[in-house]
């Protein structure tokens, strides 16, 4: 069985989309949060996770932008990326894509291929919120009660694999924007119960002229185009 599993995606559909060349058979296909948000395309990203999600999950920004929840954070400029393309979101969302968004579970337990699956976007104790350092002994206690072969988490943007006694911990890291300062999408495969950690690289120029056909702001775009040719590297989160 081969497993496609995806997380923070915001909005980038673009990358998605190279993602999607790369890996067209899958069996099944994990999403762990953050479809929305910073992105120029949602409603793509939405309509594809819809369409090919065996399980997704409900992510601190999907959570923001469903409950019209406005953030005065503008420190650094991915701030301010956040900020005016969370009112762009809320513009051309329908009330019914917002409502699907808001009722994404928070966590979900399942059973694909024998192994028991924990996902979960932040953390077993934190769902939506909590930063885990990627070490053994912090993850031990976050685990202590629960019961799963494979835990698979995103939020942090960087890939991760660790084991934790009898269960792994899995961070496929970002398909829309790494924080690592590589320009490509991350994401993992479980296949024939082998986990690959994987990029791909997608055309920066082609996602950055998404953000120019939305009409927004030309200030807007700037922005975009520095926080991502950046690579996201190091932001406070």
């Amino acid at each position: 069985m081969r497993i496609l599993i995806l997380s923070d995606i915001h909005a980038n559909w673009t990358a998605l989309q190279a993602v999607h060349r790369q890996e067209p058979e899958f069996d099944a296909c994990l999403v762990l949060g953050d479809l929305v948000e910073f992105g120029p395309q949602p409603r793509e990203v939405i309509h594809w996770v819809r369409q090919h999600a065996t399980h997704v999950i409900r992510g601190n920004h999907d959570h923001a932008v469903a409950q019209f929840i406005r953030s005065r954070r503008e420190q650094l400029p991915w701030h301010q990326l956040r900020n005016r393309m969370r009112d762009y979101h809320w513009q051309i969302l329908e009330a019914e894509e917002l409502s699907w968004l808001g009722r994404l579970p928070l966590r979900v337990s399942c059973r694909l291929d024998g192994k028991r699956f924990h996902l979960v976007h932040a953390s077993p104790r934190d769902p939506l919120h909590e930063y885990v350092p990627d070490h053994s002994a912090v993850w031990q206690k976050r685990l202590e009660d629960v019961q799963a072969d494979l835990v698979c988490v995103g939020h942090t943007h960087r890939p991760l694999l660790l084991n934790v006694g009898a269960i792994q911990v899995l961070n496929p890291g970002s398909v829309g924007q790494p924080r690592d300062g590589l320009l490509s999408a991350s994401y993992a495969v479980l296949d024939a119960g082998r986990i690959q950690l994987k990029r791909v690289e997608y055309d920066l120029e082609e996602m950055l002229a998404a953000y120019e056909q939305t009409g927004i702001d030309s200030d807007v775009c700037d922005v975009a185009r520095e926080v991502y040719s950046a690579g996201f590297f190091n932001p406070e989160v």
